[in-house]
Formats: C-alpha cells, sequence, structure tokens
C-alpha cells in the first residue's frame, strides 16, 4: 500500500497546537505500527518539521518536498494549486491512497482516494473563521466551505470523538455513514520527571501552582475563564497563606504583537494577578510532563474542541483534571476529570480551591483516571487509521 500524508502541519504555526501534535504522532505511528506500507510525507524545502530528523531512519518513508515554506493562511488554495498539488501528481502510484490531517491546506478528492480527518467542527458552529476582522472572517468563511465542500467526494472520514463526527453529519447528511471512522487519540509523552527549575520560579514547590497548557487563543478556548477562574481562587484563599502561581504554557501567549494576546494581558492586569501568572512561553515536549506532574491541578475550560490532548496528558501526569463540561468531553474523560461549568468563574475557583485544601481526597480518582486512560493510545489511533486506507483499497 502506498499512503501519501501532508504533513505541513509539522512546519507551520500549527506545529505545537493540536493539529499539528495530531499530524506527527500519526505519522509515527503509523510508519511503526505498519512498517510494509509505504509512506510519502509532503513537507516544504527549507523550514524544519517535528518529524525531522527521526523520521528519515524508516525505511518505509519518503520525503516528498514540494517547495518553499508557506504560512498556513489565507493563500492556502495557492499554494494548493502551484506546489502542493503538482508535487502529488509527481508522485502517486496506481494504488496510492492521499491522507489529509488537515483540511484547510486543501485536498485531492476529485483525482485520487481521498481520506480526510476532521478534527471539529469549532468554526461553522461558532461563525469563527478569521480574529483578524470582520472582513477576513467573511473570506476565511467562503474559503472554509469551498475546501470542506470537497470532503463530499472523499472516499472516507475519519474524525477523533463521536461528538465531532455527529457535527459533521449535521452540515453534510448525505455523507454516507458507513465512510466514517471515529478514532480517538493518544497521548504522545514520556513518563519522565526533569528538573524544570530553568522553567518556573524559584520557589514553585513551595507556593505551588496550577497549570494551563494552550496552543491559541480565541473565544472557544475560553482563555478569559482560565484567568478568571483563577482570580475566584485566589480570592478564597486565607490572605496569610501564600498564594499559587497560574503557570500558562504556550509560544502565543508571549506574542504582544497580537491583539488578542494584548487583550488577554490587558485582562490579567485588571483582575489584579500579574504578579502570579508565569508564562513560559515555548516549552520542550521533554518538560511537559514534568510541569504537569509538578502542578496541583491542571485546567482546560474550552467551550468546545475535537478531542482534547492536554486534558489527556495531564490525566496521564497523574494530576487533578479540571475541565468544561462540554459534550466532547463528557464522551472522553467520563469518570477521568473534574467537570465544571467554564463559564462560571465562581464555580471554577471553588473546585480549585477544594483540590488544593483537599489534595488527598482527590489521589484515588487520580490514579482511576490514569488507568482509564490506557485505553487512549497511538498505536490503537494508527490501526483503526490503517484499517481505514484498507478498506478504501478494497
Amino acid at each position: 500500500m502506498h499512503i501519501i500524508i501532508d504533513a505541513t502541519t509539522t512546519q507551520d504555526q500549527l506545529a505545537y497546537a493540536g493539529i499539528g501534535q495530531y499530524t506527527k504522532s500519526i505519522i509515527f505511528a503509523l510508519v511503526k505500527a505498519f512498517p510494509q506500507t509505504q509512506y510519502i510525507i509532503l513537507l516544504f524545502n527549507e523550514k524544519v518539521s517535528t518529524l525531522e530528523p527521526v523520521i528519515e531512519a524508516y525505511k518505509n518513508v519518503t520525503i516528498g518536498r514540494i517547495g518553499k515554506y508557506r504560512l498556513n493562511d489565507y493563500k492556502n488554495d495557492i499554494v494548493y494549486f502551484t506546489q502542493i498539488l503538482p508535487a502529488i501528481n509527481r508522485i502517486k502510484q496506481k494504488d496510492s491512497i492521499y491522507f489529509c490531517p488537515y483540511f484547510w491546506r486543501n485536498y485531492p478528492s476529485y483525482s485520487m482516494p481521498t481520506v480526510l480527518f476532521v478534527h471539529d467542527m469549532n468554526l461553522p458552529m461558532f461563525n469563527m473563521y478569521s480574529q483578524q476582522s470582520k472582513l477576513h472572517n467573511f473570506i476565511r468563511k467562503i474559503q472554509y466551505w469551498l475546501t470542506l465542500n470537497k470532503s463530499m467526494k472523499c472516499k472516507y472520514i475519519v474524525t477523533n470523538s463521536q461528538t465531532s463526527l455527529d457535527d459533521f453529519l449535521k452540515y453534510y447528511p448525505k455523507y454516507p455513514k458507513e465512510k466514517t471512522c471515529v478514532s480517538y487519540l493518544g497521548a504522545d509523552m514520556e513518563e519522565k520527571e526533569i528538573d524544570i527549575s530553568n522553567v518556573l520560579p524559584k520557589d514553585y514547590k513551595e507556593k505551588k501552582y496550577v497549570i494551563y497548557l494552550g496552543g491559541a487563543l480565541n473565544w472557544t478556548k475560553n482563555t478569559d475563564g482560565v484567568i478568571k477562574g483563577y482570580a475566584e481562587f485566589l480570592k478564597l484563599l486565607d490572605p496569610k497563606q501564600k498564594q499559587p502561581y497560574l503557570v500558562i504554557s504556550g509560544k502565543i501567549f508571549k506574542d504582544e504583537s497580537k491583539k488578542e494576546v494584548q487583550g488577554f494581558h490587558r485582562l490579567i492586569s485588571e483582575l489584579g494577578v500579574k504578579d502570579n501568572v508565569i508564562f513560559t512561553g515555548f516549552y520542550k515536549d521533554e518538560e511537559k510532563y514534568s510541569l504537569l506532574k509538578n502542578a496541583f491541578a491542571f485546567m482546560h475550560l474550552a467551550l468546545y474542541e475535537g478531542f482534547g490532548i492536554s486534558p489527556l496528558e495531564a490525566i496521564r501526569s497523574k494530576t487533578p483534571t479540571v475541565i468544561h463540561e462540554s459534550n466532547v468531553y463528557k464522551e472522553v474523560f467520563k469518570d477521568m476529570a473534574i467537570f465544571v461549568n467554564g463559564k462560571d468563574e465562581k464555580e471554577v475557583g471553588k473546585t480549585l480551591y477544594d483540590i488544593y485544601i483537599n489534595p488527598d481526597m482527590y489521589k484515588e480518582e487520580v490514579e482511576k483516571a490514569y488507568i482509564l486512560s490506557q485505553k487512549y493510545s497511538w498505536e490503537e489511533t494508527a490501526k483503526k487509521t490503517h484499517g481505514v486506507f484498507e478498506k478504501v483499497r478494497m
């Protein structure tokens, strides 16, 4: 079998967001689990991928270079028709199947068998295609639907949760359900502690901290809810108590050239918690486990997600995990996490306070959640995904 995979999201601004993480993890899982299958990984020329250089060691992998690096933006269609599609046409074989982990880069469903992975239907559900301006939002909305409408010609649709699949089918009710597959994700994280004293304040063990990992700043991520909930938590503490930090990890939160980041920092100042909020910026993969493991709690209050890799990683770190009561989180993390109304900052604050004051009460729940979380693995994700390729080939 011959699979062509678009891996450009491991090079662009999405490389460390959920989409980029998924692309990296599923490719590694596929090439390891199915060495008899040949893979061509599409990458730009000069920009280093999170797959490199490790991926080059696999004998069943070939890198297909598609030209000059381009950002993922409103010019995607131009890049697709001038760089990506010509490369696909050069390298495809009679038995080739195209796997697209991120539809907005576009895909050749009209010209070859294509399997499309749909992460979520976040943007149409909230009419949020661009945060730059109303004009950008309108333009991106048109591009979104022109591209996603091609999914009707795909041989198979794969999603990361039943919730995501149900949402997709609401917009495309005529797509054959028998050509769909739910493939849950895994946690690509070595459970090994390392020294993080260079990342956090020197007194982090004494003062403790709650952590939030995020790869984006938009309304559905509810990052404002994280700050407001934390501020409510501090109000519940005795004035004589030391105030634990809120650690926010992710490159985006330190880029104050963006309006949404400026607004986020302004909210932190207005709530009077600026001195307690620690921005780590970009963090290394090997630091993630220790950052989560040493926190007294993790919170992720996104109003809508396709799956939720960060909460799964927190659960694997045996950290009490506070998440919003969204449909997908209830589906994926039932009996594994602490559910709250992420839009109610007082409820969030009280929950954090209870975990902070009574850590021993959560130890048994955390251990149980860790065991339950083992059912989610990239190996299982790869098996389901490869099974789809096999069905397409038949």
